[in-house]
């Protein structure tokens, strides 16, 4: 009796285990269209801020070959990732990390005053 109720338990618990694995989210969900075309539009926004901070002297030639070197990373990347036809949800979050570093990567770069003049102030 005790050993029939145990392997009752058991196979329901292999049941249950195997219809919970089958109903859980696969990792290799495709991204959708808006996701990739939010990808497209932040590469073109972060392109456009390094290039405003090359033409106004806030960012210096070498930081600029530094962030469209982190930006060339970031498109290698992101063809890697699609090269399969899929971009998981993790190759997406780890080209998300990547674009935040290099936001804020410019950020600090057209703030960090290098190349700038500066005018002593009139007193």
């Amino acid at each position: 009796m005790f050993n029939r109720n145990l392997l009752a338990a058991a196979a329901l618990a292999i049941m249950a285990g195997a219809s919970f694995a089958q109903t859980a989210a696969p990792a290799t969900t495709p991204l959708t269209k808006a996701a990739e075309n939010r990808e497209e539009h932040r590469d073109a926004n972060q392109q456009q801020r390094i290039q405003a901070g090359e033409e106004n002297g806030s960012v210096t030639k070498r930081e600029q070959r530094k962030l469209e070197k982190q930006q060339w990373r970031i498109h290698h990347a992101e063809k890697k990732a699609a090269a399969d036809g899929k971009v998981t949800r993790g190759e997406a979050t780890h080209i998300e990390t990547m674009q935040d570093r290099a936001s804020k990567n410019i950020h600090e770069e057209r703030r960090d005053e290098q190349g700038t003049v500066t005018t002593p102030k009139n007193r």
